[in-house]
């Protein structure tokens, strides 16, 4: 089947009959929840089986489940989980004990979201913290040294597999170096690459067969003078030196950081080589004046490496959801975490 290479937001909890006609005509990758898609479980099950229904049954549902301040699903109908700096603070005391908390998040995660019908998770983030990093990013960071992170990221992950819900790992090729906020402006990083290689880009390095990674709208000036969403030297250095196989999704095309019209964002972030662009706004209706210039793919083609991950072979644990909470609350309280549920 012929689809559109793109993941879209939807405008409120419910379809109205207009935006399920335009969805239907623009035939999209994904859908992505936010709040304002969120009232309680029963309504967004709803939702999202309505979508199944009435655009497409095997459509990607995609959301922002992270933990601490970017988790969409959330109390009271929801548990409310740690940061990933918090769980990167517990690895100085306890790695074993930060690396179990890590799994068992991503296990509690994944229950969550394959109980509501939502198959990708854009986590985790895997960037490195610097000293300079931006406030809207520092909580959302394991720790400042690479090997932490990766630790980390890899067990969340392998907590995720066990749903199987797939992983989107960001910001590709790392956001951590930047002091200002890409939703509002364009970062721009003068490190030399080599610089960068060894330190901020060795996550994405050791996730390169990761199924599918999020674009950082920033720009390195050391490799290309646009950002990286839309810059084919860097998309080509993501696919060379950093090896990444699986498909690149943008960040959101309407964040600040990029400059021009919606359609040349859209267009030129396709021109550099990502596979999918990535529309939170809602308003899909833009796409179709210009959805002949986007070319359409193959779904059973794009999704190779995410049917991959999803029949790949899960560890063996045979715990129960309910253990694996206890376990998990049981962590938080022996290491005084609160996480305010």
């Amino acid at each position: 089947m012929l689809i559109s290479p793109l993941v879209l937001g939807v405008s409120s909890s419910s379809l109205s009959q207009s935006e399920v006609s335009v969805l239907n005509e623009i035939n999209p990758y994904g859908l992505i929840l936010f709040t304002r898609n969120i009232d309680n479980k029963l309504q967004l099950k709803k939702l999202i089986n309505e979508v199944k229904e009435k655009v497409r049954e095997d459509i990607h549902i995609l959301i922002d489940q992270e933990g601490g301040k970017v988790q969409r699903l959330d109390i009271p109908h929801w548990k409310r989980y740690p940061s990933y700096r918090e769980i990167g603070d517990l690895y100085i005391k306890s790695a074993k004990a930060a690396n179990r908390l890590s799994y068992l998040t991503g296990r509690l995660i994944s229950n969550d979201l394959v109980d509501v019908g939502i198959d990708i998770n854009c986590a985790p983030c895997v960037d490195i913290r610097h000293l300079n990093t931006s406030s809207i990013l520092v909580e959302r960071i394991f720790s400042s040294e690479a090997n932490i992170v990766y630790q980390l990221a890899n067990e969340m992950i392998r907590g995720f597999q066990q749903g199987p819900i797939v992983p989107i790992i960001k910001h590709m090729p790392g956001h951590g170096r930047s002091s200002l906020d890409s939703h509002i402006e364009l970062p721009t990083i003068d490190d030399p690459i080599e610089e960068l290689i060894y330190h901020d880009f060795d996550p994405f390095i050791k996730f390169n067969s990761m199924p599918i990674a999020m674009t950082a709208h920033i720009k390195f000036s050391s490799i290309s003078d646009r950002p990286v969403t839309i810059s084919k030297k860097t998309i080509k250095m993501i696919r060379s030196i950093i090896g990444f196989s699986g498909l690149i999704i943008t960040d959101d095309i309407n964040m600040q950081a990029l400059e021009g019209a919606h359609e040349s964002r859209v267009l030129d972030a396709y021109n550099a080589g990502c596979n999918l662009v990535l529309d939170c706004s809602g308003n899909n209706v833009n796409f179709i004046k210009f959805l002949h210039k986007v070319d359409q793919i193959e779904s059973n083609v794009i999704d190779l490496g995410v049917n991959h991950f999803k029949s790949a072979q899960k560890d063996e644990d045979f715990q129960n959801i309910d253990n694996v909470f206890d376990e998990y609350c049981s962590i938080l309280k022996n290491n005084n975490i609160n996480v305010g549920s």
